[in-house]
């Protein structure tokens, strides 16, 4: 089994010399920084490609603490290690530099294939073209498809759950929206809530949050909009883009003492579930992005075997909002997710 999120790290060389020379010293060090693997593969740079060896998936998650994008990479990696492969997992720490920095170094330690998260892959330009230049296909989890990135999976699926907040504000009052726009899937949720917002007459705040941090960064945020928001007999909400800022919305609701305000998240997280269940948190849309992850890793084995036998494409996801009046089916349906 690899170590996911916490992980035991292996002997590698990730100096400078490792690295293309056109990257130079400063993006070697970033993927010393960032390099944390666990179940890895001691073969050299020379790799698996060919030799008979078993081969290996290297996975660039977008953040050690984002627990969504990182439950759909583990879903890449249960499926890759029941098919014989090897996989090493490296944490980018919401750095784009450090992104391109590891899948630099996972293809000079001879992965077969990539899987990255969350980054939009026209931000991963020099990753994904190293990447083209060895031949290795690279599947991005919410970046979206781009040069040298061949497989996605659609992560933003924000409609849902844009409209629900539109329907419970019944069309006014005042709503926080907690973004981070340097996150592809992030930044198509917060254009779906634009869409819908448009016409109606609800006030809108925007905050960025911060990664790491994401939950603190929100938490902070709403205790600040709150301040300022107090119970006037119109409807008052809180939306963020993904689970993680929003059980710190949960937490400020909380230490506010405030059970007038509505609040919302994506993603399903078992965390942002038991919130809605204990009717902290209004609803959460759920995605399933463990079976996009397996997807992924299905569709880079495929093109493995046979390059022309699958195109370019990306792929969707089962969805789902839940609330309290769902809620606990919906877990007895998923007991993974209590």
């Amino acid at each position: 089994m690899i170590g996911r999120i916490a992980s035991t790290a292996c002997s590698a060389d990730t100096g400078g010399n490792e690295m293309k020379s056109r990257r130079g010293l400063a993006i070697g060090l970033a993927a010393a920084a960032v390099l944390t693997v666990g179940g890895c593969s001691t073969d050299g740079p020379a790799g698996n490609r060919g030799d008979g060896g078993a081969r290996t998936l290297g996975i660039v998650q977008f953040s050690g603490d984002d627990v969504y994008s990182n439950s759909a990479l583990n879903g890449a990696a249960k499926y890759a290690e029941s098919q014989g492969w090897k996989t090493i997992t490296v944490d980018a720490k919401g750095s784009v530099d450090g992104a391109n920095a590891a899948m630099e170094n996972l293809i000079t330690r001879g992965v077969d294939a990539l899987l990255v998260s969350v980054f939009p892959s026209s931000a991963l330009s020099s990753g994904a073209a190293s990447a083209a230049e060895a031949q290795i296909p690279v599947a991005n989890w919410g970046g979206g498809l781009g040069n040298g990135v061949k497989f996605a999976a659609d992560t933003a699926l924000g409609d849902e759950i844009a409209r629900r907040v539109v329907e419970d504000m019944m069309g006014h009052g005042d709503l926080l929206a907690l973004g981070y726009r340097p996150g592809l899937p992030c930044q198509n949720r917060e254009a779906a809530l634009d869409k819908v917002l448009a016409g109606t007459e609800v006030k809108v705040t925007k905050q960025q949050i911060t990664i790491p941090g994401a939950a603190t960064s929100a938490s902070e945020a709403t205790l600040g909009w709150l301040a300022s928001h107090q119970p006037q007999g119109q409807p008052i909400a809180v939306w963020a883009c993904f689970d993680d800022p929003a059980t710190g919305v949960a937490s400020a609701l909380r230490q506010a003492g405030r059970n007038d305000v509505l609040s919302y998240g994506l993603n399903g997280t078992a965390p942002a579930l038991e919130l809605v269940r204990k009717g902290e948190l209004t609803a959460t849309l759920w995605i399933d992005g463990p079976a996009q992850g397996q997807d992924l890793a299905k569709l880079l084995m495929q093109h493995l075997k046979d390059p022309t036998s699958v195109k370019s494409q990306v792929i969707g996801g089962t969805t789902k909002v839940i609330d309290r009046s769902n809620v606990e089916s919906f877990l007895a349906e998923h007991p993974e997710l209590r």
